[in-house]
């Protein structure tokens, strides 16, 4: 007897799961999802519905597959060249804030409104229509806002994040592959995607510093709050009981020396950053922590000043090559004393066994879309201890723990004088 075909057993998944969903919203009195209005910005599961949110997934990942199934190969190796255009021109000319989330317009007010003339106004809305749900045509030209514009036009910092990313990121990564052909395996940050879409010599960061109102769009799309749960990975999964003194190197404004320090009575917190970040996050510090808490402004490329138990790491490594990052870990060396550790908080790419997971494509994106823009990389777990080795064979690898449910590891090493003996 022949195995059931591929397609009806995704078919017969999406079909079970997506009754169990529905089942569990409304059993709860929750509204299904849909792209009306007053849609829910999400389907509105609850986190610690874990097998609800898992059969979510499920869903959402063999739908992917059996539309690629029944598109065939062929079909999918053809390149949709249009696909975002008609964002990109919406936002830019603003069409999403050209009228009120609870009212309508036409083709002939938008025009009015952004100076484009109104066959181009109703091509792009159109296509924006039909192929990312902006905006609704229910009668002939007559437009009102779907639950996506809806959300663009209320929502300043999720209008600014797709901004950032179709007009930074995007064309970053057309040009990635001619990066690639004009400086072969670089690592310097400024032979990019980025820097061949800009036409500079300068990285990313340099850029922007010229160019202060797209780097202040850039700083925006990263200053969104995370989830408690991924602030408080690291606060409950290490033993910060036993420690004295940490730095948090290139801590921004705090947030993890912060809490750090205000569940643990017996740490000194010092947060180093540049002088912008160090500002501003003095003058956030809560008054009660003033005598733990303290920012500095250091350059993690310069030798570290400050004696310590821990520096910690969150989110720094994935922005530089492996040169860089040795450099980092190098200028650490004069000031550790024997048992100092290294924390570096970070995503780890996916093996093999994993690499089906929606988890495993946002950590391979975002590994793609680090070497676009700076020559980074995210990192396999057994290149941690390589990049520590090459630092300095003193540096002892002791592991690398990944929480549950948590999106970073968390992987350390021990400075040890050669003395000491030991294996890496």
């Amino acid at each position: 007897m022949e195995s059931t075909a591929r397609i009806v057993q995704l078919a017969s998944m999406i079909a079970s799961h997506t009754e169990a969903i529905n089942d569990y919203l409304n059993d709860r009195g929750f509204r299904t999802p849909s792209f009306s209005l007053d849609a829910l910005d999400s389907p509105g599961i609850p986190s610690d519905a874990v097998n609800i949110q898992a059969a979510r997934a499920s869903v959402i990942s063999a739908c992917s597959e059996l539309k690629d199934l029944l598109t065939g190969p062929r079909n999918l190796l053809k390149f949709q060249w249009t696909d975002y255009v008609s964002v990109k021109a919406i936002l830019r000319f603003k069409l999403d804030q050209s009228f009120d989330v609870d009212s309508s317009t036409t083709f002939k007010k938008m025009s009015e409104f952004s100076g484009l003339d109104e066959r181009t106004v109703r091509r792009i809305v159109r296509h924006g229509i039909i192929n990312h749900r902006f905006f609704r045509e229910n009668e002939p030209g007559v437009i009102t806002h779907s639950a996506l514009t809806a959300i663009l036009a209320q929502d300043p910092a999720a209008r600014n994040s797709l901004v950032v990313e179709l007009d930074e990121f995007w064309p970053a990564g057309v040009h990635m592959a001619d990066a690639m052909e004009q400086w072969p395996n670089s690592e310097e940050c400024n032979e990019t995607g980025f820097t061949v879409a800009n036409h500079t010599t300068k990285s990313m960061y340099d850029f922007f510093a010229d160019h202060p109102d797209r780097g202040g769009r850039f700083a925006r799309y990263f200053s969104k709050p995370e989830p408690v749960a991924a602030a408080d990975e690291i606060l409950d999964n290490y033993d910060w009981a036993k420690k004295r003194k940490m730095v948090d190197v290139g801590g921004s404004h705090g947030a993890v020396a912060i809490g750090i320090a205000r569940r643990f009575q017996d740490i000194q917190c010092i947060v180093q950053d540049l002088p912008g970040p160090v500002a501003e996050g003095e003058s956030r510090l809560p008054g009660d922590l003033k005598d733990r808490v303290t920012f500095m402004a250091h350059d993690f490329f310069k030798p570290q000043p400050v004696e310590a138990d821990v520096y910690f790491f969150r989110s720094i490594f994935h922005n530089w090559p492996d040169k860089y990052c040795i450099k980092i870990l190098q200028n650490l060396v004069p000031i550790l004393k024997t048992g100092a550790r290294i924390i570096i908080h970070e995503r780890v790419l996916p093996g093999l066994e994993r690499l089906d997971t929606a988890d495993a494509m946002r950590a391979i994106n975002l590994d793609v879309g680090m070497q676009q823009l700076l020559n980074a990389q995210q990192r396999e777990l057994h290149e941690w201890p390589e990049l520590f080795r090459r630092a300095d064979h003193r540096f002892h690898y002791v592991g690398a723990y990944h929480p549950e449910g948590a999106i970073r590891w968390i992987i350390e090493a021990e400075w040890q004088d050669e003395e000491m003996g030991g294996t890496a």
